[in-house]
């Protein structure tokens, strides 16, 4: 069930994050290039988010744990 949960809050965090970095490229219509904007994105606090999330969701479907505990 914790699994579930963290998968649920990892793909959700991605997504929100995403969506905002997405928004994010319209600063290329306002008259900035898009090095200035890569730059802006990488140092938001949302890159960072989205790349805990990410390594969160890994681990969370890659890692493998017992069903149960022994002798339980």
């Amino acid at each position: 069930m914790i699994r579930l949960f963290l998968f649920l809050l990892s793909y959700g965090l991605i997504v929100t994050t995403c969506t905002t970095m997405i928004t994010y490229l319209n600063y290329t219509s306002m008259g900035f290039d898009m090095r200035t904007v890569a730059i802006f994105i990488l140092r938001s606090a949302d890159f960072a988010m989205f790349a805990g999330a990410a390594v969160l969701l890994l681990l969370t479907v890659y890692v493998r744990v017992p069903s149960r505990l022994p002798f339980s």
